[in-house]
């Protein structure tokens, strides 16, 4: 995965560095073409926008399933699906994208089972963040609570992760005029702006447009690195004696066993696709119910065309191309100077800088709405009204994005940890999920141990304060606290009482009738 760490502009290859100084007006063009449709999709999106808090928050329910999912890939992507996943295939081998594609299959049936069952609760009572869900059908401030902890822990991170490689790709633009701490400043200023002045409906937007964009790039890049090798088979082959431990299980780390590619590969991409904060709350903003299928095959199909014919062609033939020892948060950047023409390279890595901006705007956006709803209207301020927490939603956006650039400038190291740890706490919410919208006998109390217990243990493991009974790649121990979670939901469910029939009836009932 992306590490984080800062390569400037001085570290790069000789020859790259003298190319890009070479052709920095064509670079800068590319560059300045990109910020003229941001803004164009903003005055666009502005015009649409009702300033009301519904379409602040899930863009009034009303996003076609193109857009929808769109917006999704665009999210999921990130920089560090178009720079860290190429890298960690370079460094692993295909079993990590084996593993990525199982968990997508997996995903997109949750997407169309828990999706529809989640908008239509959603719509009937006008939910707009997990914590409405949650702590609705579960009666608990606790559980609400849980929902906020997590919402901070996982965009906060994800936030200054994109900021990190924000910096880094207008740094390398840029030829070096714009630093590195020049870039995350001008990064989280205009994703602000857009943010604050547009809402969802702006994120969906320019999603959709950047979600295009990347796929179209990452599917050119393919087939100029097919080009490049001489064939398909050549991008395998040129691997030597090193191809069977980079193009088969259980990989180079010996880690990618079967199950480990089925179970953490699905547990992953749910818990980054459905259950991070930013594409439960897209569950809400689709505008029919009907259109989930749509989405979920979208979503599936255009992810494998990416990791299939981008990702993992990257991370394969910038093992056979670049030098021993190449940083692997580089390798998509320097084999896309290697392989394409100069314009062609350098739009790539706008495309990388679309990807970032599109998921700075999704975690800045859904991280106010659960700080501003589900904390302080619910603990601190009940009688807030819909303008009041409109602008509550704004001050932190900007309170948001000035902690990611502090995180960004001053603590870049703990990054990749953090962000694989906050993903496997999100995975802690699906039996939550679950019982709310599919299985009546859920109590709360069961939704108060469960997913602290699945919690603590995932720390206890990440610090190596107590063994790790099985080990998986990327988290340790993620596998055995999630089995426990699940266990003890069950148990503790079954130990205590269900929610009242009204309450079932509010959503079990209604799910029943609509679907």
């Amino acid at each position: 995965m992306s590490s984080g760490s800062l390569v400037p502009i001085q570290a790069l290859p000789p020859d790259l560095a003298e190319t890009i100084s070479t052709n920095l007006s064509l670079s800068l063009s590319i560059l300045a073409c990109y910020v003229v449709m941001f803004l164009a999709i903003t005055h666009f999106a502005r015009r649409g926008y009702s300033d009301s808090l519904s379409d602040h928050i899930v863009a009034s329910r009303g996003l076609g399933w193109v857009v929808a999912s769109l917006t999704l890939v665009a999210t999921v992507l990130s920089g560090v699906g178009m720079a860290g996943f190429p890298g960690t295939v370079y460094s692993v081998g295909f079993s990590f994208i084996a593993m990525i594609l199982a968990g997508y299959a997996v995903t997109a049936p949750a997407v169309w089972y828990l999706g529809r069952r989640m908008w239509v609760v959603g719509k009937e009572h006008d939910l707009q963040t997990p914590g409405d869900l949650l702590g609705d059908y579960y009666q608990s401030d606790t559980v609400r609570l849980y929902t906020v902890l997590a919402s901070v822990a996982f965009n906060t991170t994800y936030i200054v992760a994109q900021l990190l490689a924000g910096g880094l790709i207008l740094t390398i633009l840029t030829g070096g005029v714009v630093s590195f701490e020049l870039g995350v400043l001008a990064l989280a200023f205009v994703v602000t702006i857009h943010l604050a002045s547009t809402g969802m409906r702006g994120i969906a937007y320019l999603d959709t447009f950047n979600g295009a964009l990347i796929s179209i790039l990452l599917g050119a890049f393919g087939v100029f690195i097919v080009s490049h090798a001489g064939g398909v088979g050549e991008i395998f082959t040129s691997l030597g004696d090193s191809r069977a431990g980079y193009t088969t299980a259980p990989g180079v780390t010996g880690l990618f066993t079967p199950e480990v590619i089925l179970i953490v590969g699905a547990l992953f991409s749910v818990g980054n696709t459905l259950l991070s904060p930013a594409g439960w709350i897209r569950m809400y903003s689709v505008d029919t119910e009907r259109n989930f299928a749509k989405v979920a095959a979208m979503i599936v199909g255009v992810l494998t065309l990416i990791y299939v014919f981008g990702t993992s062609f990257i991370g394969i033939y910038g093992r056979t191309v670049l030098p021993e020892g190449t940083n692997p948060d580089t390798v998509s950047s320097l084999l896309a100077f290697d392989v394409m023409p100069f314009g062609l390279a350098a739009l790539f890595l706008v495309g990388i800088l679309a990807a970032i901006v599109s998921t700075t705007d999704s975690y800045a956006h859904v991280l106010a709405a659960t700080v501003s709803r589900d904390f302080i209207r619910t603990f601190i301020s009940p009688d807030i009204s819909e303008d009041e927490e409109l602008l509550l939603n704004r001050v932190v956006i900007i309170v948001t994005m000035l902690a990611g650039v502090a995180g960004a400038l001053l603590y870049s190291n703990l990054i990749t940890p953090l962000a694989l740890f906050v993903v496997a706490v999100s995975i802690q919410l699906l039996p939550l999920l679950l019982g709310a919208v599919s299985w009546p006998r859920a109590s709360t109390e069961a939704a108060i141990v469960s997913p602290a217990v699945g919690t603590v243990l995932l720390a206890l493991f990440q610090l190596q304060l107590i063994p790790n009974p099985y080990v998986t790649p990327l988290v340790p121990g993620i596998l055995v606290a999630t089995v426990v979670n699940f266990g003890l939901f069950v148990v503790v469910s079954y130990l205590t009482s269900p929610q009242p029939l009204d309450k079932m009836e509010q959503y079990h009932g209604l799910i029943n009738r609509k679907l």
